[in-house]
């Protein structure tokens, strides 16, 4: 799944990253109702970008 997501965003090679935007999607996905346990258990690198374009939306929304 990993390198699934690397290849779709290269910089989350970059572990530091990839953490920061993890976070990101984590805040959003509990802002919209889905709880940290569905977060976490997601392992859909299609869901896992999915999430991330929605969270960059709605940050560029604000």
């Amino acid at each position: 799944m990993m390198s699934a997501l690397i290849d779709a965003r290269p910089e989350w090679a970059d572990k530091n990253t990839f953490e920061a935007d993890r976070e990101k999607m984590l805040r959003y996905g509990t802002s919209i109702g889905i709880s940290l346990e569905e977060l976490f258990r997601m392992t859909d690198s299609d869901a896992i970008l999915s999430l991330w374009t929605a969270a960059e939306a709605a940050q560029l929304e604000d």
